[in-house]
């Protein structure tokens, strides 16, 4: 093997690369595993030890250093369904802000083309802005009216005409428009990504989505669902707060300290005997350097407390050296122990803040406040420094709590350049806001120090600029050593916020973490099992060579995991499957390097040159078929979301190691062995001469096939008229809930019973579909019950209907808390639970029709460019639609009848496209083998024979790698939990199918359509 040093180089530093990172997951688990010992099934107990270890150094590598909170950002991220937690989509609500971009207008097209465009958002795949700009210009034609978007009685407003000017073209208008929900969508975004941090969440995910206003939020873990629902879903404001300078609030900083103090030392870390809680004393000047290097000011204020205030600050501090507020709150001085100048109070680090906020609203701390400052609002700002601190700042309020100017006088806000090219944000405002802009301003630059005006957005300070005289023309500059990227952040902050931008949840996924951990024990046991017996099978069959492969596979998994970890790819219950089936795909590699071998060595050659050229022989057919795997993956990975994706990602990363494994890590430990002299067994007596005469005559019983096909596509296809399929919430929408109960249930009498509660405005019954899942104490509970209705208020409603519904069904009454399992760690009651409105099922169906389409065009022209011949591509393609009508028929013949579901889902589709990826596999491993035979035998030869002889001389490595496949999923299907069985059966029916149909259909159809040209070439 030629460059072997070169390869096994690689081999270590890859191994070493994946050591390194699958070392963080394993420095997590531990310190896990010492906070579960300390709690003994105290989970509050528990999750206290966890958060006060965030900030320890956990673990020494390669003169680095790393706190808990650091390998918890690197270790394996599991997904939501192995470890709890919620996932959900979100959509700004577009009609919403246009509403408000046009004053509220009552004109009649206006609102019939909101209407039109609600009703086009149903089947469209456009964007709503989109959408309502075609439905504006319909119903214009219908109703024959001339009307323009700048006509006042649209958005011809007065902000729009002093930026458009009067009559400004639609074009421009719709130019406008957009830019202004693109600010406000990026606006909701960054509100979202402020305030999960609120969620106290472990790597959680926030992305904007290509389809317009849509954004993707995953929390796993998180411990107050209906908390975090409320919270995404609530509309943030943009105000002005003027602030107070940092030592004004020092006398009560001194008071607040001294009573904390000592009276609540018992509450500390330190004292409860968890790691953290050393008392040692502060070294402000360390905090000293981070307040300067991070500071954000527009002018220098000259003017710091006076001696008194100092003294009382620091008088409290050297008494309460222990206090528990100082452990985690840092008062901005210097090291002269005096208030640094500006609004800066203090700062903490990003997870003591909740901590700071619950010190600080304490009404006996609270009390401690006097004159006007009893009105005080802390904020914070929002984005923390690169230490990871916030700044706390005093915002000055009033009885009332309102700001001193609210963001809806905002009229516009840029991006701009001062002379010096620095970037700085420009902004205007309306007349009212222009008026108290000139008071606000020309009251803070007229103090000595001059004070700053803080631009809060969600309560949370995005700015806080120091004044330095009074604007009267309602136009300013906002300076602060900006990047261009930050000012255009700000300035869509600002030009967003006079909007009352609502954000929806259209799609979300609720597990419970009991459910979490119940899938990754069945996932573990599954997933022993299924390697050990491909283990023992692969020794069985190959012997000597098949502890090679063992090694190999072992090496295989290692590898997969820590490219996952590397990579901070999500590891779902599907992508454990992916995984586990890539054990079983794997095996093919080797599988057919073996077969070729032992044909060499049939053949008389030694076992040296038999593995040279059973190696050399086998690159084509393994090459073709991981491609087409791969590339089925691909697609996967593209149209899918969540879950999906996670198995697409295992998919295409286990296919990618398990050709370095088969091809590079066996082949070492056979040249290894060669070189001690030692013999490479490939078989074993019991299977020596397996395969070797089979003479079936694939293509005379192509017929008897074609007819078998076509009866059970033709049953499929009467039963898919009729019976339908068992169409899933992700391509129809609806709420469905996971349901455990202490005793069994009749599905049934649950139905009845939630048809009594969910009554539709018209007064009709809503019965929601209820199916057993797994033992007869579970069910899954489906309902369409005001499914194109979103919010807070709904989603209420339903569950209180929900519980109301099923309370009865138990023999021990749980309480609606209970049932909610909002504690987290609940036996019985609402498992999981999964809401997909209308619209995105909409889009989900059309992916997931796109995906199959796609997938098997990009295949039909890969095999045509490897094959060059347009009747493989037609045979392949053909076998695997072949394989999907097949999984499609059953998947309707069955449903209802067989003990699980059945239900066609995100899962389902995922399914059928590995069944593609696989039934090419086959087919194209076949498909090189009769071309191989087509150039290598006579031209008198008969084309039957041809390829009948191709076929048996593959049987023995179909019949391998579809065994070793199947029980691997067989396995899975057993033992892997009740989410994902109807997911393996389609794949178990994928593994069959495709095995028969590259034997029987594919072959024989490739046959028929090239038998004239063929023996045109052949003469």
């Amino acid at each position: 093997m030629q460059n072997k040093g070169v390869i096994r180089l690689f081999a270590i530093v890859f191994a070493l690369a994946c050591l390194y990172q699958l070392s963080f997951t394993y420095m997590a688990s531990s310190v896990e595993s010492d906070a579960a010992e300390f709690a003994n099934g105290d989970y509050a107990k528990e999750q206290h030890y966890l958060d006060s270890m965030k900030s320890e150094k956990v673990y020494d590598i390669f003169l680095d250093e790393f706190t808990y909170a650091d390998v918890k950002e690197r270790e394996i991220n599991l997904g939501l369904d192995l470890r709890g937690g919620m996932n959900v989509i979100l959509e700004v609500q577009v009609k919403d802000i246009l509403i408000e971009l046009a004053n509220k207008s009552q004109n009649p097209v206006f609102l019939a083309s909101l209407t039109r465009a609600d009703e086009k958002a149903k089947d469209s795949q456009e964007d709503y802005l989109t959408n309502f700009f075609n439905a504006f210009e319909e119903v214009k034609a219908e109703q024959k009216v001339s009307l323009n978007l700048s006509d006042p009685k649209v958005f011809g407003t007065k902000d729009l005409n002093d930026k458009l000017g009067f009559n400004a073209k639609d074009e421009d208008v719709k130019a406008e428009i957009r830019d202004q929900v693109n600010a406000s969508v990026e606006n909701t975004y960054t509100v979202l990504r402020a305030r999960i941090d609120q969620f106290g969440v472990v790597q959680p995910n926030i992305q904007r989505l290509e389809n317009g206003g849509r954004i993707l939020v995953e929390l796993p873990g998180v411990k107050d669902p209906d908390r975090v629902k409320k919270l995404l879903q609530s509309t943030a404001e943009l105000e002005f707060w003027n602030l107070y300078d940092g030592y004004e609030l020092a006398g009560f900083l001194s008071a607040a300290i001294d009573k904390i103090g000592y009276k609540q030392s018992a509450d500390t870390l330190g004292d409860a005997g968890l790691p953290g809680g050393e008392d040692t004393d502060l070294d402000f000047s360390s905090v000293d350097d981070i307040v300067d290097s991070n500071a954000i000011a527009d002018g220098d204020s000259t003017s710091v407390a006076g001696d008194s205030a100092i003294a009382e600050v620091d008088s409290a501090q050297g008494a309460n050296t222990y206090s528990p507020f100082l452990k985690v709150f840092y008062p901005n001085l210097d090291q002269e122990q005096r208030f640094q100048p500006g609004p800066i109070v203090g700062l903490a680090a990003v997870k003591d803040t909740a901590k700071v906020n619950e010190y600080l609203r304490d009404p006996k701390v609270r009390a401690l406040l006097k004159g006007e400052q009893r009105y005080v609002r802390f904020m914070w700002t929002a984005i923390p420094t690169e230490g990871g601190y916030l700044y706390l700042l005093a915002a000055k309020g009033n009885r009332e709590g309102t700001a001193a100017l609210s963001g809806d006088v905002v009229t516009d806000a840029r991006q701009d350049f001062e002379q010096n090219n620095s970037a700085v944000v420009s902004m205007t405002m309306n007349a009212i806001g222009t008026a108290k802009w000139a008071k606000i301003t020309k009251e803070a630059s007229s103090q000595e120090p001059k004070k700053s005006v803080a631009v809060v957005l969600d309560n949370y300070v995005y700015s806080f600029p120091t004044v330095q005289g009074e604007i009267p023309s309602g136009s300013t500059q906002i300076t602060g050593n900006f990047t261009v990227q930050e000012a255009q952040d700000l300035a869509n902050k600002l030009k967003a916020g006079k909007l009352p931008v609502a954000a929806r949840i259209i799609q979300s996924e609720i597990v419970g973490p009991s459910l979490g951990q119940e899938a990754i024990n069945a996932s573990l046991w599954s997933f022993v099992v299924a390697l050990g017996f491909v283990m023992l099978y692969m020794i069985f069959y190959y012997s000597g060579a098949g502890i090679a492969s063992d090694i190999a596979l072992i090496v295989n998994m290692f590898f997969i995991f820590g490219v996952l970890a590397s990579l901070g790819a999500v590891l779902t219950l599907p992508g454990i499957a992916g995984i586990i089936l890539t054990i079983g795909m794997a095996v093919d590699a080797n599988v057919l390097i073996f077969e070729r071998i032992r044909e060499e060595l049939a053949e008389g050659k030694g076992l040296k040159l038999a593995i040279k050229d059973g190696y050399g022989n086998a690159y084509s057919s393994i090459i073709d078929a991981n491609v087409t795997t791969f590339l089925t993956g691909v697609i996967l990975y593209l149209f899918g979301t969540g879950p999906i994706r996670g198995f697409a990602t295992t998919l295409i990363i286990g296919i990618l190691t398990s050709l370095f494994c088969a091809i590079f890590i066996t082949r070492l430990i056979f040249e290894a062995r060669m070189a001690r002299k030692k013999v490479v067994a490939f078989s074993t007596k019991i299977t020596k001469n397996a395969f070797n005469s089979t003479t079936i005559d694939f293509i005379g019983k192509r017929k008897i096939a074609y007819a078998i096909s076509l009866i059970v596509i033709v049953a499929g296809i009467a039963s898919l008229t009729t019976r339908g399929l068992n169409y899933g919430v992700d391509f129809v929408g609806g709420r469905t809930y996971q349901v455990r109960f202490d005793q069994p249930v009749n599905p049934g009498d649950i139905a009845v019973k939630l048809g009594d509660q969910f009554i539709n405005e018209e007064g009709n019954k809503v019965v929601p579909e209820v199916k057993t899942i797994g033992q007869d104490n579970q069910v899954v509970i489906t309902t369409k019950y005001k499914i194109d209705e979103t919010g807070i208020e709904v989603t209420e409603e339903i569950k209180s209907k929900l519980y109301a519904g099923v309370k009865d069904f138990y023999g021990t009454p749980l309480t609606a808390e209970e049932f909610f399992s909002e504690s987290g760690n609940s036996e019985y009651g609402v498992m999981s639970e999964r809401q997909v409105g209308p619209t995105i099922a909409d889009d989900i169906k059309k992916s997931a029709v796109w995906a199959i389409l796609f997938s098997l065009i990009v295949i039909f022209f890969y095999i045509y460019i490897r094959f060059s011949k347009w009747q493989f591509s037609l045979g392949a393609v053909a076998a695997a639609f072949h394989d999907v009508l097949i999984v499609l028929s059953i998947f309707s013949l069955l449903y209802g009848i067989v003990p699980f579901s059945l239900e066609i889902d995100q899962a389902f589709i995922a399914a059928v496209l590995t069944v593609i990826g696989y039934s090419l596999n086959d087919t194209v491993v076949v498909f090189d083998r009769i071309r191989e035979y087509f150039a290598k035998h006579t031209k008198r030869k008969e084309l039957n024979l041809i390829v009948n002889e191709a076929l048996n001389s593959t049987l023995s490595r179909t019949v391998n790698t579809s065994l070793t496949t199947f029980f691997v999923l067989l396995i899975i299907f057993l033992f892997g939990g009740e989410s994902i069985r109807g997911f393996m059966f389609a794949m178990l029916i994928g593994i069959v199918v495709g095995t028969y149909s590259s034997l029987f259909i594919a072959s024989p159809l490739m046959l028929d359509t090239s038998r004239k040209a063929l023996k045109e070439e052949r003469e």
